[in-house]
């Protein structure tokens, strides 16, 4: 009897129909096209030439000027919007130099993302930032420094863009207190850098990014700090103190984590999505390998598959963490081996593979032999070191990305997007019609014991706090038993759910689930019961779990099973007052007690000694209640009804 009491973990489920629901703004695409601003310049600052110790008269700076796209929902009526900054991938180098068909703001999953969630109510803004480095350099310390201050160089910029867009909120109607940062690939690197790095110890004390001699690879008495004020021009032309650079939370799909220790309970909360066999970035803790040598540039770097478990586990996703996520992404989400809350691991049956988010023209890329760099054609024959080869920077995006097609690029857009919208919506309190709050169980008490009879007629009733805001959309709540010692498991019987806060169920249903695993009569088991509310987007557990201690009870006849037949309660639904009648050849009615739909004692009437009795009921609010009669032998009904 133990083994079969501990496969029954579930014993009891309780489900509303779930009704049609509209879209969510957020959440789900409301608006059918979108306005875009292009070509903004946010600012500019020195960037590495690439074409330095190549070509002669080549300073090894220029002035970079940075621009971004913006999106908007066109017809959307909001004066104030969340803002997401989009940065893309491309390993700071322009595309095909870098060997990939990918590197700027207009690369299709940047500009298929900026769409989807503009189409959701937000503002995005799809960002270039500052690139250049030698990317022939095999030396691993000189590569790491470079990389490393390419990161350093990104994260300013995206906080400059950040500055950008804040001085000019009227104007594209951004609502500067929810403000997001996402990023592709290598601007992945940036947005989880901008999440975790606080201090110039993050930088200038971690050793993995120290020379030989000891001191910092990145120094922020010239190159500034990672919000982009101070520094030294050229190397770096400080930005404006008096304008926040904050944003309040990121995502990323692809790139890494250079290294955990940055992570604080003070961090920004994370959202990560990560092929899990990436060859460049690592999914778990790892080397980071660039595409243009294949050398390693940073060790023990992290993705999604540590960085998410660390960000949980310190509290950095609480309040992403406060509420569950009922939509089908998030539960194919969490079907990936060692899934948690807040990542996505994509699976393939290819052992490389890193973007499938992208797409692009084979025949296009493969003609390219030139691209532009500073206003001019970059092109092979000037640049023998790194060459402009659209053919290999296809064939090589095509080992990470086989299968490559339009189709499949906006599947994984999609995901992506649907992915992290929801998330969004609950860390900046845009959940709207499909907010869920906290609630509690209300009763049976902790610890109540109750006995179960084999009786249609007699009923368990349980309420709870309400789990939906008064404008939520309609959803379904389940109620469940679990084992003390077990967990909760998938529900073995469903019944109707009468109202949204508690559930009467006939006991003849759990008696017979309690038969089924082996309870005998007189047997008590202990229980522990909780409730989950749930919509399309989100679902919320009871606050607490209660103890309940079950007593399977042999049948008594008339006592308990069959007293029901001889009381009738007229008229059900009632106004003013209901009738309860006994039938004259049983025992008068001694007791009367009145319980409403949340378990709260209405009436308490003793010495009826009748075997008819007119209960007023003209104060009584509408809605269900729960009448318990007992006779003078001790006999008991139980018998509902409605008051209008």
């Amino acid at each position: 009897m133990k083994k079969q009491l501990l496969r029954g973990l579930a014993i009891m489920a309780c489900t509303l129909a779930m009704h049609a629901n509209a879209q969510v703004r957020f959440i789900d695409p409301v608006f059918q096209g979108v306005t875009k601003t292009s070509n903004l310049m946010y600012d500019s600052n020195a960037a590495v030439n690439i074409l330095f110790g190549q070509v002669p008269g080549i300073q090894p700076l220029y002035s970079a000027k940075l621009r971004c796209d913006v999106y908007e929902p066109t017809g959307d009526t909001s004066s104030k919007r969340p803002l997401i900054i989009l940065a893309h991938t491309g390993s700071y180098l322009p595309a095909v130099v870098n060997r990939q068909t990918t590197g700027n703001r207009n690369d299709s999953a940047i500009v298929e993302l900026a769409n989807s969630f503009a189409k959701r109510g937000y503002v995005v803004a799809a960002i270039d930032y500052r690139s250049g480095w030698n990317a022939a350099s095999t030396v691993q310390a000189d590569a790491r420094e470079q990389l490393l201050k390419a990161t350093f160089r990104g994260l300013q910029d995206a906080r400059n863009a950040v500055r950008y867009l804040r001085v000019n909120a009227s104007t594209y109607k951004i609502d500067t207190s929810r403000i997001i940062l996402g990023g592709q690939g290598t601007g992945g690197y940036i947005a989880l850098a901008g999440a975790t790095v606080s201090s110039r110890a993050d930088i200038e004390s971690n050793l993995k990014f120290l020379r030989g001699n000891l001191s910092p690879m990145v120094s922020m008495d010239t190159l500034g700090d990672w919000t982009g004020l101070g520094g030294l021009a050229p190397l770096n032309y400080g930005a404006d103190a008096s304008v926040s650079s904050d944003f309040d939370m990121v995502f990323n799909y692809g790139g890494a984590m250079g290294d955990t220790a940055w992570m604080k309970t003070t961090s920004l909360p994370i959202v990560s999505l990560h092929c899990t066999k990436d060859p460049f970035a690592p999914y778990n803790t790892g080397n980071v390998v660039v595409p243009t040598t294949g050398i390693t540039v940073i060790p023990n770097a992290s993705g999604a598959g540590d960085v998410i478990p660390k960000a949980n586990k310190m509290g950095i996703n609480n309040k992403l963490n406060a509420i569950g996520y009922a939509d089908a992404i998030s539960k194919r989400a969490m079907m990936v081996p060692n899934a948690e809350n807040n990542m996505f691991g994509f699976e393939s049956s290819f052992p490389l593979e890193n973007s499938p988010w992208e797409w692009w023209s084979s025949p296009v890329m493969i003609a390219t032999t030139a691209v532009p760099y500073q206003g001019s054609p970059l092109s092979s024959p000037f640049f023998g070191f790194l060459p402009t080869n659209g053919r290999l920077a296809d064939s090589l995006s095509l080992v990470t990305n086989p299968n490559m097609s339009v189709a499949k690029g906006k599947a994984y857009c999609d995901t992506v997007v649907r992915f992290v919208a929801p998330r969004i919506a609950q860390q900046l309190d845009l959940t709207g019609p499909v907010a869920l709050n906290s609630f509690s169980l209300l009763s049976p008490a902790n610890n109540a014991a109750v006995d179960i009879y084999d009786s249609a007629s007699l009923s368990f009733t349980a309420t709870w706090g309400k789990s939906q805001v008064a404008i939520a959309k309609p959803g379904s709540t389940t109620y469940l038993f679990q084992l003390d010692t077990g967990s909760f498991k998938a529900p073995v019987l469903s019944l109707p759910l009468t109202d949204s806060t508690s559930i009467i169920a006939p006991q003849s249903a759990i008696y017979g689930l309690l038969t089924s695993l082996g309870v005998g009569a007189g047997q008590p088991v202990t229980l522990k019961w909780r409730v989950i509310a749930s919509n399309p987007v989100y679902m919320m557990n009871s606050a607490t779990t209660n103890m309940i201690v079950l007593t399977k009870k042999m049948p008594v006849g008339i006592k308990e099973a069959d007293l029901n037949l001889f009381v009738t309660v007229y008229p059900n639904p009632a106004n003013d007052y209901v009738k309860v009648n006994m039938d004259n050849s049983k025992a008068p009615i001694n007791t009367l007690v009145v319980y409403d739909i949340m378990g709260r004692e209405v009436v308490n009437l003793t010495g009826v000694n009748a075997h008819n009795y007119t209960l007023n009921t003209n104060g009584f609010n509408p809605g269900v209640y729960i009448m318990n009669v007992r006779t003078s032998n001790g006999a008991t009904a139980t018998k509902r009804f409605t008051i209008n």
